[in-house]
């Protein structure tokens, strides 16, 4: 049986609970009329009779923040050794040239003076077999990839990368040119190359 609440109490609480929050209010509440509601009761007694505090949760306009104007305060000094000093650099920070091994797929990322297209810094790491294809050729072309021609995608060399069309990477991944050995490995390149380019063919007489 709930308990019943006089108006003088229901009152308290409408004007006790803009300015408490619930944990402060139940313990007032008990204190003042020598009561022992727990913090549930309390929520379901404001509920019952539509008591809200009136917050949002939000600043309302023109509300002035507690820290303004503390720019530039001094710290505790425990505090203060682990902020940032003007002209501070992280030792992680790597120079341009920097190398790393990308842990997903194993390629050489190099840093570059590029900007990020996702963080929109100046610098990224990008693959290093690209940046040094695009050093000798320029920017490469849409639907192609940079090819390792002795299967090592550690092997960034010059020589040993080659720009091939998205079809012919495909029909390379099929046949397992990584895996074949050295010998052969022009054999099934110049293969694949023909089944690319008959495939091609077949597909344009059909639409002919």
């Amino acid at each position: 049986m709930s308990h019943s609440y006089s108006d003088e109490q229901l009152q308290f609480l409408r004007t006790m609970y803009l300015t408490h929050s619930l944990k402060a209010l139940t313990t007032l509440f008990n204190e003042t009329y020598s009561l022992n509601l727990t913090f549930a009761q309390m929520k379901g007694l404001l509920s019952r009779n539509r008591i809200k505090s009136g917050r949002t949760g939000c600043f309302a306009k023109g509300h002035v923040p507690d820290n303004k104007g503390m720019k530039g305060r001094p710290v505790h000094p425990n505090a203060a050794k682990h902020l940032f000093k003007k002209g501070h650099v992280p030792p992680n920070l790597r120079d341009l040239g920097a190398e790393r091994i990308c842990p997903k797929d194993g390629y050489i990322l190099v840093k570059v003076q590029e900007q990020n297209p996702y963080t929109q810094a100046a610098t990224r790491f990008k693959l290093k077999h690209q940046v040094v294809w695009e050093q000798h050729n320029g920017p490469m072309p849409p639907g192609h990839k940079i090819r390792f021609l002795d299967g090592d995608k550690r092997n960034c060399d010059i020589d040993n990368l080659a720009l091939i069309s998205n079809a012919l990477n495909l029909h390379l991944n099929q046949h397992g040119y990584n895996n074949v050995p050295d010998e052969l490995k022009a054999a099934m390149l110049t293969l694949s190359k023909l089944e690319v380019a008959y495939f091609a063919k077949v597909k344009e007489l059909a639409h002919a």
